[in-house]
């Protein structure tokens, strides 16, 4: 087969019934040189059987039954860690992609070869209708990280990875409070890939995803402060282990310290004043008002407006000095408890005096 060989990483647990649409999906793919890898986390005899007839009839397919529970994090780091091909795809067991989906990355990969990840523009269906075009990345590799960390971007993990980028990061990280979810772990690898090249856009492909109740991303809006607390803090952590040791000094470090504290304290929501209006125009069930309701419902589905207007993406609201306190508490714990981050050697200071300057800077800020 010709074209360098691509590994799809399939992980899956209780999908038996959307897999096999997947693995056909990916088995009719224009470009021949894969490696679909499926694992099939704690011993799932449903999903394991959905994949027989494909492991029968292409030799293209393998499949790994996992004994143990590995939660979404672990089965797809797995995946990743047993990649044969020179680029790997995450493909999430329920979603599709276009026939040309991994030749038209493929080709993008080939012509830009500073191009850690090509990604695609993300289509989602179902109890939400949505068309993320994702966000490029360029410049240098503090300039892209500072990028990605502000928008925290998704899309670009369903994109081809090159294989020698994913072998010089951590992969996707266990969070030891929820191994299973792990929130944000790929948002971290994201992170490390962004500071080792450029994530190129290509226009023409399509991954498309499927919203529906099961998703684990929905099943956090179920999560309680403290939940929220301890994920967002993690993710905070994780940013300020991968993103501050990349400045070129003491000063530059020490400056993207406060850059991604920033990121995660305070929300930078210039359009706060429209979201009561609006959420009390969609509650109305007033008839001289549902024209107003219907072109609201249609902003909503345009991506660049609705980031534009609803600020950044927080999953806790440190919105007073008590709980940006709280916050800062929890990160600087999981700093220190993870033992990844010593400011000793970026920083040139102690714990103590770096959290003391963190907390005059943000603690009290209105």
């Amino acid at each position: 087969m010709s074209g360098p060989l691509v590994t799809v990483g399939v992980p899956v647990y209780r999908g038996q019934d959307d897999l096999p649409v997947t693995l056909e999906c990916l088995r009719t793919q224009s470009y021949p040189n894969l490696d679909v890898l499926i694992s099939v986390d704690a011993n799932d005899q449903e999903s394991a059987r959905a994949c027989e007839p494909f492991l029968r009839s292409d030799s293209r397919f393998r499949m790994q039954v996992q004994p143990a529970r590995l939660g979404w994090a672990g089965n797809t780091d797995w995946t990743m860690r047993n990649r044969r091909g020179e680029f790997y795809i995450f493909q999430q067991h329920d979603d599709q992609v276009s026939p040309n989906y991994i030749a038209d990355l493929v080709d993008a990969a080939a012509r830009f070869p500073d191009a850690v990840v090509c990604f695609a523009e993300m289509h989602s269906s179902g109890l939400r209708t949505l068309v993320q075009p994702g966000v490029a990345l360029s410049g240098s590799p503090v300039e892209r990280a500072r990028t990605y960390l502000e928008n925290l971007d998704h899309v670009p993990f369903r994109g081809l990875i090159r294989s020698s980028a994913l072998a010089s990061s951590s992969g996707l990280l266990l969070a030891d409070f929820n191994p299973f979810d792990s929130f944000g772990t790929e948002i971290r690898l994201m992170t490390e890939l962004a500071l080792l090249g450029d994530f190129r856009f290509v226009p023409g492909p399509i991954y498309y995803k499927r919203i529906h109740g099961e998703n684990i991303h929905l099943t956090r809006k179920k999560w309680s402060e403290h939940q929220k607390l301890m994920a967002w803090a993690c993710l905070g952590a994780w940013m300020i282990e991968v993103i501050v040791p990349a400045g070129q000094s003491v000063v530059e470090r020490r400056h993207l310290l406060h850059v991604v504290l920033e990121r995660f304290l305070m929300r930078n929501d210039r359009w706060r004043w429209l979201r009561v209006p609006a959420r009390r125009l969609a509650q109305s069930r007033s008839a001289a008002l549902e024209p107003l309701r219907v072109l609201l419902e249609r902003l909503k589905k345009n991506e660049r407006l609705v980031k534009a207007t609803t600020g950044r993406f927080m999953v806790y609201e440190a919105d007073d000095s008590e709980r940006r306190a709280a916050l800062l508490r929890a990160i600087f714990g999981r700093l220190k408890s993870e033992g990844r981050f010593d400011p000793s050697v970026s920083l040139q200071s102690t714990w103590e005096a770096t959290e003391a300057e963190a907390f005059s800077r943000f603690s009290a800020h209105a």
